[in-house]
This record gives C-alpha cells, sequence and structure tokens, in this order.
C-alpha cells in the first residue's frame, strides 16, 4: 500500500495537480477580479487543469491496485460524510471567522481567501475521489470495453460545468440547462450498469444493502446543499460557478449512482443463496481439481475432501468411513467427534449396503435410535460411495444440525464432489505406492552398485588353466557371489556363493562373505577349514532366517590337484572323458548350524585333474530358471548343454550355457541372478609333469570317486 501511494505522489500527473493548485492559489489571491468575464474564464481553465491531473493521477492508482467494491463503497461513504462535515462546518463557523478578522464574504481579505481556498480543495479531493471511484465500479465486472458512455457522461459534465459561465441571460440560459438534462440522463444510463454485484455473497449483498440506504441519504443531502440558495452555495458562486455545476453534478450522480445500487442489490437478495452454493462449487471444485495432483499425504487428502463437503453441500459436520482389515473407522472428522461419528456409523452401516451403494443416498436421522447418545442433534444425514478401481473404498458422510433436508441440488452437489473425491484419493493411493516403488528401486539400484564393486574385474591368468566367469543379475538383487585368490603363483582360490534372500540386505550380507573369504585365504588353504571359520563368523551375524550356501575350491597348478568343500551350495560338475559328474561332497550352509554340528556333516575333496576336465560351479539362477509354463531349465537340460559343447573353450562354453538359459526362459521374466564359472585344466606336456601328476593322480583317485556318482 505504501509503494502504491508513493507512486501516486510520484507520478508526473501529480506533479502537474501540485503546480497547478499553486498557479490557481496565486491566481486568485494577486489577480483583480474587475474583469468578471475573463478572471472567470481564466479561474476556471486553472480549476478544470487541476481536477484534471487529479483525476488521471487517482485512475493510475485505482488501475494499479485490485481494490474489493464493499471497501470501495466504505471508502465513498466515509467521503460523503466528510462532504457533509466539511460543508455544515463551512455554514456554521465562516460568519464567526469573518466576523472576527473584519472580513467580508463577497470580498475577501488575504487570510479569507487562503481559508476558502484550502476548503475548496479539499472539495476538490473529495468529490474528484469520488468521481473516480465511481468510474471504477463503473468497469468493473464488464464484459465489453463500455469507455465511450462513462466518457461520454463526463464530457457532458464539463459543457453543462463551462456553459453557464456563458449563458448568464435568460434567453441562453436552455444551453446549461439542456447540457444538464442530458448529463442527468446519462447518469442514469451509467448507473444501471451494475455487473459487478452478481459476484457478491449474500452475506456482503446485505451489508451493501444497507450501506447503499446511508450513503444515498448522504450524498442527496449534500447535493440539496449546494444546489439551493443558501450561505454555501454563494461560497461556491463567488470560487466559481462552473465548479459549483461540476460538483453538484458529481453529487447527484453519486445519489442516483446509490440509490439504483439499492434496488439492484435489492433484487439481487432472493437469488443470492442459490448463487453462493453454485458460486461455492465451483470454486471448492476447480481447488479440488488442482489438489488432486498436489496432495501426496493421504491423511492430509481425506482432511481437504471432508473441509469442502462442508462448503459444497453447506452442511454442519462431515467425516469418512473408511475400511481397514474388515473394520469401518471415521477418518478426517469435521466438526464431529470420534465417538459421535462411531455412533451415527453403526446407523449407517444398518441403513445401506457397503460394496452395493452406487449413489448418493439420504438418510433421516430420526429413526436411529441411539441419537440421543451423540452430543449434537444432527437431523439430516448424506452419504456417497468413494470408488477406486471399481469397488467402494470408504462412504463420505454429511451431516445438518437444521430442520432443513437436503434436496436434490445437494446430491447432485454431493455426488459430482464425491466423484472428483474418489479420483483424487485412488491418485494418492497410486502416489504412495509409485513412491513406494521408486524407494524400493533405488534400494536396488544400491544392492547392485555393492554386488558389482566385490565381483573381481577380471579373470587370473594361470598357466595350464582356462578360466570363465559369467553373472547376470536379476532385476530384483539376489546374493550370488564368486571370486579367485591367488594365494600363490602356482595355487588359486576360488568359491561361489548363493546368499538367502534378496534386495540389500543380501547385497550387505554378500559383502561381508567376501571380505571373510578374502581374509581367510591369505592364511589358511585348506576348503574345509576356510568354510568351518566362514560358518564359525557368520554364525555369530547373520539371524536365523539367513544363510549362506558356498563353494570353496583350491588348485594347485603344480600338482594338478584341486581340493573342494561345499556348504549346502549347488553340486560342482565334472566334465571328463565325455562323461559328466556331480562332485557333491557333504555339508550344510553356513549361519544356519552351530560349530560343532557344521564340522562334523562338511567334508573336503580331492580331485587329481586330467588333461581337459573341466569343472563347473553354479548357482541355482540357471537350474531354476523358467518359461512361459513356469517349467524350470534343470540340471538335466544344464549338464547336456555342457556335453555338447566339452570340447569348446571355456568362454564359448559360458555363451552357449546362457544362450540356452535366455531362449528357454524368453517369455518369463528372470527373478534370480545367474552366476557361472568354468574352469578347465590344460596341462603343459612335459613328460616329467606327466609322470608327477601321473603318481599323484594313482594315488588320490578313490579318495574321491566314492563322493561322484554319474549324471
Amino acid at each position: 500500500m505504501n509503494s502504491n501511494r508513493n507512486n501516486i505522489i510520484d507520478s508526473f500527473q501529480f506533479r502537474l495537480f501540485l503546480i497547478s493548485v499553486g498557479v490557481l492559489l496565486v491566481f486568485k489571491l494577486f489577480v483583480s477580479s474587475s474583469d468578471q468575464l475573463v478572471y472567470g474564464i481564466i479561474s476556471d481553465i486553472l480549476l478544470l487543469f487541476t481536477i484534471t491531473f487529479l483525476f488521471i493521477s487517482l485512475v493510475g492508482f485505482f488501475e494499479e491496485r485490485k481494490i474489493n467494491p464493499l471497501s470501495l463503497i466504505m471508502n465513498i461513504g466515509i467521503i460523503s460524510a466528510f462532504i457533509f462535515f466539511l460543508i455544515f462546518f463551512y455554514s456554521s463557523i465562516i460568519s464567526l471567522f469573518f466576523e472576527n478578522v473584519n472580513d467580508d464574504p463577497s470580498n475577501p481579505g488575504f487570510l479569507s481567501t487562503i481559508f476558502t481556498f484550502v476548503y475548496f480543495l479539499l472539495i476538490i479531493g473529495f468529490t474528484t475521489y469520488v468521481l473516480v471511484a465511481l468510474r471504477h465500479l463503473f468497469f468493473l465486472g464488464q464484459s465489453t470495453n463500455k469507455h465511450i458512455y462513462f466518457n461520454t457522461m463526463i464530457v457532458f459534465f464539463l459543457l453543462a460545468s463551462l456553459s453557464i459561465r456563458f449563458t448568464t441571460s435568460d434567453e441562453l440560459s436552455f444551453i446549461s440547462t439542456t447540457f444538464f438534462i442530458v448529463s442527468t440522463l446519462l447518469m442514469l444510463i451509467n448507473s444501471l450498469r451494475i455487473s459487478w454485484i452478481a459476484f457478491l455473497t449474500k452475506k456482503e449483498k446485505i451489508t451493501l444493502l444497507f450501506m447503499s440506504v446511508v450513503i444515498t441519504v448522504l450524498f442527496i443531502v449534500n447535493a440539496s446543499n449546494t444546489g439551493n440558495d443558501n450561505s454555501i452555495n454563494l461560497i461556491f458562486l463567488s470560487f466559481s460557478k462552473s465548479f459549483n455545476v461540476f460538483v453538484s453534478l458529481i453529487l447527484i450522480y453519486s445519489a442516483i449512482y446509490f440509490s439504483m445500487l439499492f434496488f439492484t442489490t435489492l433484487f439481487h437478495i432472493p437469488t443470492a443463496e442459490v448463487f453462493d452454493r453454485k458460486a461455492q462449487e465451483v470454486s471448492s471444485l476447480q481447488y479440488f481439481s488442482k489438489l488432486i495432483t498436489q496432495v501426496l499425504d493421504f491423511d492430509e487428502l481425506t482432511e481437504t475432501v471432508t473441509d469442502i463437503t462442508i462448503k459444497v453441500s453447506n452442511a454442519d459436520a462431515s467425516w469418512i468411513i473408511w475400511k481397514e482389515h474388515n473394520d469401518f473407522v471415521p477418518i478426517a472428522n469435521n466438526n464431529i467427534g470420534f465417538v459421535d461419528s462411531e455412533l451415527i456409523n453403526k446407523f449407517i452401516l444398518r441403513k445401506v449396503s457397503w460394496d452395493g451403494l452406487s449413489e448418493t443416498t439420504f438418510l433421516k436421522l430420526t429413526e436411529f435410535d441411539e441419537l440421543v447418545k451423540v452430543s449434537k442433534l444432527y437431523k439430516a444425514l448424506a452419504v456417497s460411495p468413494l470408488k477406486a478401481h471399481g469397488k467402494v473404498k470408504g462412504l463420505l458422510v454429511a451431516v445438518r444440525k437444521d430442520e432443513t433436508r437436503f434436496n436434490e441440488e445437494d446430491r447432485n452437489a454431493i455426488a459430482t464432489f464425491s466423484d472428483y473425491a474418489s479420483v483424487a484419493i485412488e491418485n494418492s493411493g497410486l502416489l504412495e505406492e509409485s513412491i513406494e516403488k521408486e524407494r524400493l528401486e533405488k534400494e536396488l539400484d544400491v544392492a547392485r552398485e555393492i554386488q558389482k564393486k566385490i565381483l573381481p574385474e577380471k579373470n587370473p591368468v594361470y598357466d595350464g588353466l582356462e578360466i570363465s566367469s559369467v553373472f547376470i543379475p536379476a532385476f530384483e538383487v539376489g546374493g550370488d557371489f564368486y571370486d579367485f585368490f591367488e594365494i600363490s603363483k602356482t595355487k588359486l582360490g576360488f568359491v561361489i556363493a548363493d546368499v538367502s534372500g534378496k534386495g540389500i540386505s543380501a547385497a550387505f550380507i554378500m559383502a561381508e562373505v567376501k571380505g571373510i573369504f578374502e581374509s581367510l585365504s591369505k592364511i589358511i588353504e585348506s576348503p574345509k577349514e576356510i568354510l568351518m571359520k566362514a560358518n564359525e563368523i557368520l554364525n555369530r551375524t547373520l539371524d536365523n532366517k539367513t544363510f549362506v550356501s558356498a563353494v570353496y575350491g583350491l588348485i594347485d597348478i603344480e600338482r594338478g590337484q584341486m581340493k573342494i568343500s561345499r556348504a549346502g551350495h549347488c553340486p560342482v560338475i565334472l566334465l571328463r572323458n565325455d562323461i559328466a559328474q556331480s562332485v557333491k561332497p557333504s555339508g550344510i550352509g553356513l549361519g544356519i548350524s552351530e560349530v560343532d554340528h557344521f564340522k562334523e556333516h562338511l567334508d573336503e575333496v580331492i580331485i587329481e585333474l586330467e588333461e581337459n576336465d573341466t569343472i563347473v560351479l553354479y548357482t541355482d539362477g540357471i537350474t531354476e530358471a523358467k518359461n512361459e509354463n513356469l517349467d524350470d531349465f534343470g540340471e538335466k537340460y544344464f549338464t547336456e548343454i555342457l556335453l555338447e559343447n566339452r570340447n569348446n573353450i571355456v568362454d564359448e562354453i559360458s555363451k552357449k550355457v546362457i544362450q540356452a538359459v535366455t531362449m528357454f526362459s524368453y517369455n518369463h521374466s528372470q527373478y534370480d541372478d545367474i552366476t557361472l564359472v568354468i574352469l578347465k585344466w590344460k596341462p603343459l606336456q612335459s613328460e616329467e609333469g606327466r609322470r608327477d601328476r601321473q603318481k599323484i593322480k594313482t594315488d588320490g583317485d578313490k579318495k574321491w570317486q566314492n563322493s561322484a556318482h554319474q549324471l
């Protein structure tokens, strides 16, 4: 507001107004009025410039602000009271003032001129403000450009005011009279254009009705005081005949405008309530349509639904009956207590079918036997279903305390709004699901990143040993893990493991398992002892529902020997001489049992390797891959593919296996990680090395064959 006030003071037009005021004051003080006609013309011209500059400044001020019409009318009422006070203040005090300073009103001196000038400057300011305010009200709410109507009226105001200066004789008096009559007709026409009143509420219209009566009376009294042959009129005429007419026209226009405003408002009162209802419905629905995409919290959304329901239906209270685990509970209570809503809910659920309610229903609370237990006496009740995906998710309830029953208009309003509310609640549920899904996806991204970092970047290189490894993560992260440990230039440790469960928890456990095996492989060579130590550690950290299956092995390149221990994992497949054998030493998963029990059921197998022996380690993501009929890929089909490609290099074998699994599960999503590690023994063909390996093989054949069987 202060910035607007500064804008009008700093405007160029307002500065011109101040200059014209100064010139007019100098003219009144020092210019002789011996030639009345010339003096009057110059005085009127200066006065015209003064009013014009002030008018333009005020128009700019009004256009820069959004002014409430009731506030503006209140301002006009205050201004009219000030004008009334100024007129009567002057008539009661001026005679005493002139008597004390020995001045004659017809021939005033310096002090009386200053006093009169200030007085008329206030009149100019107040009346110009009223004219600009009426202009603002005239254009308010107009759908088309009506400038010509108002501007024409202002032109005739000026013509009627200025013509009085040149029509001193009776023969020419008809000119000013004609302009005055035309001005009055234009006042009547423009006063009928009151379109903004339709947008007021009933309460505002009643307030406006009383205000218009008071303001009309004030302007009629003010207009009559400036038009009668009294001392005030004489003083106005002594200052400027034209100004007297101009002020009279503004006061008459104000009186006519507020008279018309009174009758227009009176005619709008009977339909005000209906209009308020429709306006409230539209504004509420528009507000809620925006809210549909903005509200994230379900509780906040339901509270908004009941709040707007009260406004739409003109109810006294509202709440929602929501179904939670076969219980019907009131939520988002608005203007009603929880106990009261619980009591009324029992009555509603006896009267309406939860799944059978398809439209808004009205109930008579007079039929409610326990109504006396309710703290407030409610008499009318409306129930509307809230649906999502074709099913009733809740009931929207509105109640009234007065005798006014809900009617068809209320039914339509509540029904329409409940449809909007249903969409909003459904969107809120979908949004919650979307947020939860996004959270899970971010969790899976973290798990995948962990999984990616703990897997080896490349396979180790050893003379006489081909290595291939493949890891294909599923969308839902599992706990597959494999790694290699380069113990020495002739010894390679390897492990493959699978953590029970999925998601980020499995990924963290997998990271822990990697650290355990990497640490133990540096100080222990025996696979059995490594698994025993790993079980001892994991048994303290894992919960009862989590375990880890694993196979740990050690290949001695120099001796051509492999040691393997298995802790509940998939068997190791050995391809030798066109036969696939399952190496399956006993063992239970890590973290399941106590140390002693785990040790008793854990074996270690030694395999003397022959040329072209192929060792295949895998996780159940391969054998349990499913097709569209939910059939498993299976160990048999897996073994057949391995045998068909046994003579290929290990990378080619891995490629064929993955292709077969992919084609098999083409119409079914991958549920679990796929991990495949293939080792092929290709020793250097020196005679000495062959004899040493043959001797070791002969001594150790019997130790492992008892634990292997042909597939």
